[in-house]
This record gives C-alpha cells, structure tokens and sequence, in this order.
C-alpha cells in the first residue's frame, strides 16, 4: 500500500456570503444526487460512523438533512438553499499548504468493444478475480489513516500483492477466463482504468456498461506524471487530450510508458446505467464528486469554487458549485482534492479530459457537529 498522506484538515467555521457564488447556484440540482446517498445511509446503523475522517460524526447526526431534503419540493432553488442554509455549517478546508488544493473531472470512458476477441478487439478488460480480496487497515491499525490494502488470498491463508499491470499484460492471469471485453484501443482502456467506469458500444450494437469492482493494489503513477518525468510532455500538456496526441505519435511506446503505472483496475458489468461511485450509488453529472476518504465522508455536502473549459473551447473560466461527495479515486489524494463528474457524453469527455488547476471547497457539515478547531490527521488519528 501507497505510504500514507503526511497532511492534515483544518477546518475553519465561516459564514454562507463568505462562499463564492453560493448564491447563483441551482441549489435544487444537487439534491438528487443528496438524495442517493442519503438512501445508503438507511441501510446503516444510526451509531455507526459516517466515516474514517474522524470528525463527520454518526449516521444519526446527518439523518435530519436527509429528512429536510426529501421535503424540498423538486426544482424549487430558493426552499433548497434555505434548508442547506437552515441545516448545516459552512467550513472552510485547508490543507498544511493552505485553502487551495488540486480539482480535476472525470467521466465515463466511451469505448468500443467486444466479447469475444477478434478483429481490432485485442485489448482485454478484466473481471474481479475470485481471489482478490480488499481489507480496510481501519478495522487492525488505529492510525491507519483511511488506507486500504488489496492483495490475493494463498492457499496457506496469506495475503500478498496482486500482480503488476506488466505482469499480468505478460499473462498472469491467462487462462483464467477473466476478460469480461475486448477493446479496440489501448489509449480508450487505459482511461477507463483512470476514470474508473466505462459505457462499451458492442459489435452487435448493444451498451455495456462497466463500473469499479477492485484493483491489484499496487502504487498508482498518473501517466501524464510519468511522460513530463521523462521530457516527453511540458508542464500543462499533462491533460487527456495531451496524452492521446503523444501516444499517436508513438504507439511503438505505449506498453513500455504504461508498465511504469503498476495498478491495474478490474471491472464488473453494472445492471444500472450510469457510473457507479464508490458509495454504490449512481453518480449525477456536476454534482458528484470523488474525494479522499482518509480526509471527507461520502454523503457530505461540499461548495467547490475552481475554474472549468466550457465544451469545445479553449479557456478555463471560474466554476462553482454544489456537490456531493460520492466517489474516490487512486489519484485522488489530500485534504482539498476533488475530481468533478461530468457524465457520460462527448461534452462530459471534452471538460473532464481538460480540466486541472487550483481550486478550494468548502465542506457544509450538519449543525449538530463540532469538528476539530486545530489540524486532523487523515483517518481522524
């Protein structure tokens, strides 16, 4: 497992004006997505805690936003903003280097494949082995900081790393009847890993659609990282579009560039159409967000406040809005760092494939909270 982060939260308490543009919002927008993740609660126990970040409190403490929801009638902006308003406190994040931290987007990877390997369809994807299994140090360590670790189950009973992405390229795991599709481009199946979730327009003109089921554990190394590493890209070419364009034009150099990220994601077919986040729920364009769970519980209410290209042009103009924690990812790392859902079209593809730059949030707590005035560690220890 990655070491874990060495920064911390600070939370400071602040008034609503004091949020950029909180007032423009279309505030009734998020509350679908609100909603999803308040459905995931019902299912929990009021005493247990909503989260490893060691200040969002029990399930019953954010029960009464979820009631106060429900009865905002839908579309209605100004009786969505009272109730935010009327319900939970507004705090400013902070990182140890301050307020600002990194905001990217994300979407779901369009790609064109098969189920069975033929043709242009060379490239698999893979199920989840039956023998991956994914433990929460939480639940062992008391300042394991959020941190979970996956790793394949031995026939003696140990645990130990999956096999790299190299490694299983190279057949670890031929043989096993884990490809659940055949792509037809390598850059397309190298975004689904980043992004997480797929929509697969099949030879027989059928959609399938793919969501997170697990990963082989090992570090995670942003390609875009690895070619300004290497001199191939200059700071801000690091974008999806930049690393296409590269890859075109040095396809003899793609197995070689990808090997240096080890991770590897598996996928399951999802009987619901749309992204899955990690809360098991289904993600809403622009108002989910996927965020470090050592530092932000899912469910929580957060105003982002960052810049975002319009689709199909050049410029990134300010961004805010409402969004709902709901999703994590390999990259997404620290106190103030979040990654925007666009959706799942060619304008979701476009923004999120561009967007990266400064941005801060503010993290909107229910009232019945007192969160720590000094630094919190990530996983709360």
């Amino acid at each position: 497992a990655a070491a874990p982060p060495k920064d911390t939260l600070t939370l400071r308490p602040v008034d609503w004006d004091a949020l950029p543009g909180w007032a423009d919002d279309h505030h009734a927008e998020a509350l679908p997505a609100l909603a999803a993740s308040c459905a995931k609660l019902d299912g929990r126990d009021p005493g247990d805690r909503m989260g490893v970040d060691g200040y969002s409190g029990k399930v019953r403490d954010w029960r009464r936003l979820c009631a106060a929801a429900a009865k905002v009638p839908p579309g209605d902006d100004a009786a969505a903003r009272a109730m935010f308003e009327r319900e939970l406190r507004p705090y400013e994040a902070r990182g140890e280097a301050g307020p600002e931290g990194k905001m990217t987007g994300y979407c779901v990877q369009p790609l064109r494949g098969s189920r069975t390997r033929h043709g242009a369809y060379q490239i698999p994807l893979y199920r989840r082995p039956a023998d991956l299994v994914s433990i929460d140090l939480t639940s062992f360590i008391k300042d394991a900081r959020g941190r979970r670790i996956w790793g394949r189950v031995q026939r003696n009973g140990a645990v130990v790393p999956y096999p790299t992405r190299a490694e299983i390229r190279r057949g670890a795991l031929d043989g096993e009847h884990l490809e659940l599709v055949w792509v037809d481009d390598a850059i397309d199946a190298l975004f689904v890993q980043i992004e997480g979730s797929g929509k697969v327009t099949l030879d027989d003109g059928s959609t399938l659609w793919l969501e997170f089921s697990g990963k082989n554990g090992r570090a995670y190394r942003g390609v875009g990282k690895v070619l300004r590493d290497l001199g191939e890209l200059k700071k801000g070419q690091g974008t999806m579009p930049g690393i296409r364009a590269w890859f075109e034009a040095h396809p003899d150099r793609i197995d070689e560039i990808l090997d240096k990220n080890t991770s590897m994601v598996f996928f399951a077919e999802s009987s619901r159409p749309g992204a899955v986040g990690s809360q098991g729920v289904i993600l809403t364009a622009r108002r989910s967000l996927a965020v470090d769970r050592a530092f932000v519980a899912a469910t929580t209410p957060i105003w982002v406040d960052t810049r975002a290209p319009h689709p199909g042009k050049s410029g990134e103009p300010p961004w805010r809005g409402l969004l709902i924690a709901q999703d994590t990812g390999g990259g997404i790392l620290g106190p103030v760092r979040g990654d925007v859902y666009w959706g799942d079209d060619e304008d979701a593809a476009d923004v999120a494939g561009r967007m990266g730059g400064p941005g801060r949030w503010w993290l909107l707590l229910p009232r019945a909270l007192s969160p720590p005035t000094g630094p919190i560690p990530p996983g709360g220890h």
